[in-house]
């Protein structure tokens, strides 16, 4: 081999060589690349097995802390796969039926019959607004049957899983025994009824107490004041003076027992009707003005231009709640001080109703700030002690108190010693649209309205004299043709032969009632194809929903006794669709309407006029108001209080007997019937008193009835005798006329 040969092979390996190095080098460099990039993913493997360890660890120890909270409130969890039959429980399910305690499925229709009876519909609405999707949560409480009877159990259901349409797929909750709330609440409940109970026996017994003690008391009175008017000496008659005043205190204090016993026991009535607000605290406010000035004290008090005249409302117990505050005023302020009564309507802000607002103010001794929160509370005053020198019971603003809250307002109290007092009471105010018309006013439209009822042919059933005798003189000053049927059957009797253009018919009539009368009506007008008759109900039913029950039963128009006669030719006018009074009744003979007569003011018997007119039984019958709805007919006055004399009697008789026999028709039929009459004479406050034994005798409450009665028997008899002052002017007036 040359030597220029073996140097280039020499070369030549030597650039393998260099060649080989370098492939080395670079896969020393792979390898060493590929050695830290494992290293890098075994670090990252080893981080990530940690931290999945360490999250592991976390649920493990929140599933501790859940199991730990679910066994602590006893709790059983319930998932449900839908649509499968069967729902998962956990072990404590079974605990709660006393059965074996283990994790488990459950047939759906095996729960279902363990629910009780009554509670399978209320749990299966909740479960289907959820499965409807028309819910996302639903709690239930209801009862289950375990081993030891039925147990009370609440259930919690929520959706936990959705379909691609948002259906349901999974339902899941708890389930918790709530027996012992349930026990709780139980016993919550029966221990309100028995507080309940011990406020009804204590407020009858007191109620009870009052009546006991107020018979001889009246006695007693009634005795003193004929000792007063025989011959005394000074200190017999001082002696009589005090006994006189010890027993009117008295009597007040059982007054206020009696009416704080009647709230307390939900029998104390608040009245919505009209009434003129400006005379009612005229009525109110006046005597204890003129006792103010003789006490020396400045007394003021003003009607507000802007005080409405026309309420709804109560107006008697508005008088009650301003007697107690004035009378307290008279009491607490001494001599030369000063009494302000300050009455104002206050106007609506946003949503607030207009109200009425009444202070007292006086310049008396005055109210510690720590006794104003138990001032209102019954038995309570500002000093308790036995030697207070004022006196009193602490029953008046309790009953102040109740009284504003029964009519939906409430009062308020400003007072320190020294400073005087002023109470403050607040009270919804519900003007009336229009004032009622004066007497001439509405003669003039009873006369005008007559115009269009000319030959009008009415049926009027009526089984009362008094009521038909009023019914009749309306009627007739309105031009109508009257025809009267003495209850139901007659009624049907009288309609049956054709002719009548209108039925006024009285609800409550012995035999057939009117609504069974309208009901027999409408069916014979069905049966036989004849036109409808208007039927109007008139009624002393007034209570809510008896004009819907008249309705009801057939009767297009209903009207309230007693009757106004406003009211009435009001809703004939609608039943006969009449157009604002233009258009006359179909019926109505085709006759030109006459001329409106003008009706003379209506004259008041002597018997009752000058003096006599303050006396204590002409103040249960007004007379004048009376001889307006008779457009001043002294004759019919006089039918009417003859009859209204027989009627007092026999229905006074006829209520005794059904308290001695414990007849509850019997006495609701009297009692509605006497009610109806009084109201019809005037007698507002008999007609009160009729309301209270009827409602009595509804309710069965017997002993309520008893205690009512003699009051009813006295106002029967101040009535009685306001009659007999009406028929012996009317003997006079003939008498005279005669001579």
């Amino acid at each position: 081999m040359t030597p220029d040969r073996l140097a280039f092979d020499l070369q030549r390996t030597l650039d393998e060589l260099q060649q080989e190095r370098e492939r080395t080098q670079r896969l020393q460099g792979e390898l060493e690349h590929q050695s830290r990039e494992l290293d890098r993913l075994r670090s990252t493997a080893h981080r990530e097995s940690n931290s999945r360890l360490l999250a592991e660890e976390a649920l493990d120890e929140a599933r501790d802390r859940l199991q730990l909270a679910v066994d602590a409130a006893g709790l059983a969890l319930w998932d449900w796969q839908l649509p499968a039959t069967q729902v998962f429980l956990t072990a404590r399910w079974g605990e709660l039926l006393g059965d074996i305690a283990a994790d488990g499925y459950w047939e759906a229709i095996d729960l279902r019959a363990r629910l009780h009876p009554d509670d399978i519909e209320p749990l299966r609405v909740q479960m289907m607004a959820l499965l409807e999707g028309r819910s996302q949560r639903a709690v239930v409480q209801h009862r289950v049957r375990a081993s030891e009877g039925w147990r009370w159990v609440e259930t919690h259901a929520m959706v936990a899983e959705h379909d691609s349409k948002g259906q349901p797929l999974r339902l899941m909750g708890t389930l918790a025994d709530i027996g012992e709330r349930k026990r709780i609440e139980q016993d919550g409940e029966r221990a309100r009824e028995l507080t309940e109970q011990a406020s009804r026996a204590k407020s009858e017994f007191l109620a009870n107490i009052s009546h006991e003690v107020r018979t001889p008391l009246n006695a007693f009175m009634g005795l003193t004041r004929m000792l007063m008017d025989s011959p005394l000496n000074a200190d017999q008659s001082s002696w009589l003076a005090l006994m006189d005043n010890s027993a009117h205190e008295l009597l007040d204090l059982l007054n206020n027992l009696l009416d704080l016993s009647r709230i307390e026991a939900g029998q104390f009535d608040i009245e919505n009707v009209r009434f003129d607000l400006h005379q009612a605290l005229e009525q109110a406010i006046v005597p204890y003005a003129e006792q103010a000035g003789e006490q020396a004290l400045d007394f003021r008090f003003e009607l507000p231009p802007t005080l409405p005249q026309w309420v709804m409302g109560d107006a008697v117990r508005l008088r009650q709640v301003l007697n107690h505050l004035l009378s307290n005023a008279l009491k607490f302020t001494p001599r030369g001080g000063r009494i302000e009564v300050r009455i104002q309507p206050i106007e609506p802000v946003g949503q607030s109703p207009k109200r009425l607002q009444l202070q007292v103010r006086d310049s008396g001794v005055g109210i510690a700030r720590e006794h104003h929160a138990t001032v209102f509370d019954a038995f309570t005053q500002a000093d308790a002690s036995t030697a207070r020198p004022y006196g009193g019971s602490g029953l008046g603003l309790a009953i102040c108190a109740q009284l504003a809250r029964l009519m939906g307002g409430e009062i308020d109290l400003q007072s320190d010693p020294g400073e005087g007092s002023t109470f403050t009471l607040t009270l919804p105010l519900r003007e009336l649209d229009q004032s009622p018309l004066s007497a001439s006013a509405e003669l003039q439209e009873v006369a005008q309205a007559g115009a269009r009822y000319v030959g009008l042919v009415v049926l009027l059933a009526e089984d009362h004299p008094v009521n038909e005798l009023m019914m009749r003189q309306l009627l007739l000053r309105l031009g109508c043709i009257v025809r009267v049927a003495r209850g139901g059957v007659h009624a049907i009797a009288q309609w049956e032969q054709g002719g009548i253009d209108l039925v006024l018919m009285d609800v409550q009539m012995p035999g057939m009632s009117g609504l069974q009368a309208t009901h027999e009506i409408r069916d014979i007008e069905t049966r036989r194809k004849l036109p409808r008759t208007p039927i109007v109900a008139v009624t002393a039913n007034a209570m809510p929903g008896d004009r819907e029950a008249c309705l009801a039963a057939g009767m297009d128009g209903y009207t309230a006794k007693p009757v106004s006669p406003q009211a009435l030719i009001k809703e004939m006018d609608r039943v006969l669709k009449l157009d604002d009074g233009l258009a006359e009744p179909e019926q109505a003979p085709a006759t030109p309407a006459p001329a409106p007569v003008t009706i003379p003011a209506p004259v008041v018997p002597s018997a009752v006029s000058g003096s006599r007119a303050a006396a204590t039984h002409l103040e249960a019958l007004d007379v004048e108001k009376l001889l307006r709805r008779l457009d001043g007919d002294e004759e019919t006055l006089g039918q009417l209080a003859q009859a209204m004399r027989a009627d007092l009697a026999s229905r006074q008789s006829e209520l005794q007997k059904a308290l001695q026999t414990r007849d509850s028709a019997g006495a609701v039929a009297h009692a509605h019937g006497l009610k109806g009459s009084l109201g019809s004479m005037t007698a507002e406050r008999g007609a009160r008193l009729a309301k209270g034994l009827e409602l009595a005798a509804r309710s069965g409450d017997w002993h309520l009835f008893a205690r009512a009665l003699p009051l009813m028997q006295a106002e029967a008899r101040q009535i009685d005798r306001a009659l007999a002052d009406i028929l012996q002017a009317r003997g006079r007036d003939l008498f005279d006329t005669k001579l």
